[in-house]
């Protein structure tokens, strides 16, 4: 049963009349720019615990190939409580107090089975994703031994061949849309309302189906800001994925109130 304990009353959301559904995702984006100016050491602290955990990921992955699956695994069981975190300083900040630490993990203990459940989860699609692109390439390309650990060397490396870079870049988009249509939106209702993974999944994918041009434009806004986080060495990661966190809670209360 779903337990609706939420925090706050939800800020009606109006459209401006002079701003399209579609361009809302600037203004999530703003919001989020907000927060990180309100609460800026809180927002640093997010965003370098985070850092830190993919820069070890990284490490282990570029020297073990084979512990791939293993410290993915545990970066989807770790960040959901990262970004429970800040998704909290969010609401703090909408309940006109002064983002604090102590509230912040005491609204995650207070939530740690939804969002346990919900990294589980996301790390077993993540493992099942693995395992079958592993076995998809050993079809294509003859080699069954250690296609995963290949795939893995592959991608750090940034040394192969267009197919196999055209098969990396497919199966990681694959496996990004599917994390976004279940979490987009429901691990932000888990963290709000307490509710079971299951429900909040469904919620979510009700508010992706009906607010398809928001998503959408979201959805871009993502990639490019994932992408210069990445490409810029993991330097922009501390800024980046607080800015993101504070952008998804300001997406869900507004397209939560507006269904």
């Amino acid at each position: 049963m779903t337990n609706y304990n939420t925090t706050y009353d939800h800020a009606v959301y109006s459209d401006n009349q002079n701003t399209s559904v579609a361009t809302r995702p600037f203004y999530w984006i703003r919001a989020g720019l907000n927060d990180m100016a309100g609460a800026p050491l809180l927002s640093l602290l997010l965003g370098s615990v985070f850092t830190l955990l993919c820069v070890v990921a990284f490490g282990v992955v570029n020297t073990f190939p084979m512990f791939s699956v293993s410290m993915l695994a545990l970066l989807l069981v770790v960040s959901p409580f990262l970004a429970a975190a800040a998704y909290s300083v969010a609401r703090q900040r909408v309940q006109k107090l002064t983002p604090s630490l102590r509230v912040c993990l005491k609204d995650i203990r207070s939530r740690a089975l939804g969002i346990g459940m919900f990294s589980i989860v996301s790390a077993l699609i993540v493992a099942a994703w693995v395992r079958l692109s592993g076995i998809v390439f050993a079809l294509y390309y003859g080699s069954l031994g250690e296609s995963t650990a290949y795939i893995a060397r592959a991608w750090t490396s940034g040394s192969s061949t267009p197919s196999m870079m055209v098969f990396i870049t497919a199966a990681g988009v694959l496996l990004a849309l599917t994390l976004f249509t279940i979490g987009a939106f429901a691990l932000p209702m888990i963290a709000d309302r307490n509710s079971n993974v299951i429900n909040a999944a469904h919620s979510g994918i009700k508010l992706l189906r009906s607010n398809a041009s928001s998503v959408l434009v979201w959805m871009l806004l993502l990639v490019v800001l994932i992408a210069s986080a990445l490409f810029s060495g993991l330097i922009l990661m501390p800024v980046v994925f607080p800015l993101l966190a504070y952008a998804t809670w300001h997406s869900y209360r507004e397209l939560s109130a507006r269904s």
